[in-house]
């Protein structure tokens, strides 16, 4: 079939690929994975169900309706069905696609397409002008309104979403980004030199996290690179159906990124890995397969990376802790790192590793899925709460900043009093003083 030419009752731009939808042989295999069909018991609400809507679309069978625009927003895009599919069906994916289909079968209103592409296309590529949007928000914080807001309980009269997005906010300091040194040295015996892919989340919201991660690195041998021109990894638009506006991004990301002289390109963000892992499929009609090999071996989140040259343990102080690990979907099933993390928690001294029940099982963030069904994310969160309760230890341990706020907000509103840290601050708590 022509590139120019639809498939079937889709649009011509980023449809789904026919074989990825007819590949599903209908076992359910994927049905006790999904956390949304878990919440509904809906047929349409499964991996195969959703798949089946697709396919039935590029049959022509069906047209792109707007059940078929809800389901693909309503679909966590976890991926624990995919690693679960004896097939191989990435139901996931194809949903991203079908919201880039929803976006072309139902636009927004003039307002609301002008607010999306402010944020999508204005705002998240520019590294300084999201800076500059989280300053009023560290005004709230710094000046008591917050403390005013939370104890009037105001936002009580607004929207579930509203209460909550401002719930988990984290205390904000400083971006990250102007921070770091270009280049950090690696310390004791010299191992390799790698590049650093600080994503926007971790630098707003998190910047102990990758400070941490960039100390970690140095720590263990490395010269670590972090451009100051990177921009983001593409992965917000690409769970909100603009996929266009990721293609430009990635392959802004892809020359800045080849044009260093590292060994490595390493994460600390399970969503930005496994978007620059996806770059060769997304971008394989715009640029070079050398360069996009070249890039996607060269991308390593942090744990399969420390994993992979070996943990150097010397000088590790212990920390007394009990932890357990939830992992987050975009590392253990869009990127199939699951032993690594664990590895890496049981090499520093000190540490007691508690598995909890269903650790990989969603926490029910998926980007902006948590605030748009924030009820059902609730009710996923609350299964993978009463799991980390269970196992009564210190620490619960993640890798993904979406897991970290959504994990964070669920421990402080159920009362518990397990800290969440990402694994590179528990890591970071063992190295020595600077």
């Amino acid at each position: 079939m022509s590139p120019t030419e639809p498939l079937g009752n889709f649009k011509v731009e980023d449809a789904p690929h026919y074989d990825d939808v007819l590949q599903c042989m209908r076992c359910g295999f994927c049905l006790p994975t999904c956390p949304t069909y878990a919440l509904t018991g809906r047929e349409r609400s499964s991996p195969r169900g959703r798949v089946a809507l697709a396919r039935a679309v590029a049959e022509k069978k069906l047209e792109f309706t707007p059940t078929i625009k809800e389901e693909a927003f309503f679909c966590l895009d976890c991926r624990a069905c995919t690693s679960a599919c004896p097939s191989g069906v990435r139901a996931g994916e194809v949903m991203e696609v079908c919201r880039s289909q929803a976006h072309a079968f139902y636009p927004l209103g003039k307002m609301g397409k002008a607010f999306r592409e402010f944020i999508l296309r204005k705002m998240v590529p520019s590294p300084e002008l999201l800076e500059t949007s989280m300053l009023p928000t560290r005004l709230y914080q710094r000046l008591g309104i917050q403390w005013l807001v939370r104890h009037l309980k105001v936002l009580k009269l607004g929207p579930e979403w509203m209460q909550k997005a401002e719930g988990m906010l984290p205390r904000l300091e400083k971006p990250l980004r102007p921070q770091l040194p270009e280049v950090v040295a690696a310390r004791g015996e010299k191992r390799g030199r790698v590049g650093f892919f600080l994503g926007c989340v971790m630098t707003l919201m998190y910047p102990n996290v990758s400070r941490n991660t960039v100390r970690v690195l140095s720590h263990q041998g490395f010269d670590v690179v972090t451009p100051k021109d990177t921009k983001c990894c593409g992965a917000p638009h690409l769970s909100e159906g603009d996929r266009e506006t990721a293609r430009q991004l990635a392959l802004f990301n892809l020359d800045l990124f080849l044009a260093q002289d590292v060994d490595y390109i390493v994460t600390d963000c399970a969503g930005c890995g496994a978007a620059l892992k996806e770059y060769e499929e997304l971008l394989e009609e715009r640029a070079e397969h050398d360069k996009l090999a070249r890039f996607r071996a060269k991308i390593r989140d942090i744990s399969e990376f420390l994993a992979e040259v070996g943990l150097r343990t010397e000088g590790l102080r212990e920390v007394r802790a009990s932890v357990t690990y939830h992992e987050p979907c975009h590392l253990c099933h869009a990127q199939g790192i699951s032993a690594q993390p664990r590895q890496i928690i049981r090499q520093i001294p000190g540490v007691e590793l508690r598995e909890m029940a269903e650790a990989s099982w969603c926490c029910g963030s998926a980007a902006t899925w948590g605030l748009k069904y924030a009820e059902d994310s609730r009710k996923v969160l609350d299964r993978k709460l009463d799991n980390a309760r269970a196992t009564g230890v210190d620490i619960l341990v993640t890798a993904n900043p979406g897991c970290h706020l959504q994990l964070a907000w669920g421990v402080r509103e159920a009362g518990l009093s397990q800290e969440v840290l990402h694994l590179m601050e528990l890591l970071g708590r063992a190295l020595p003083p600077d």
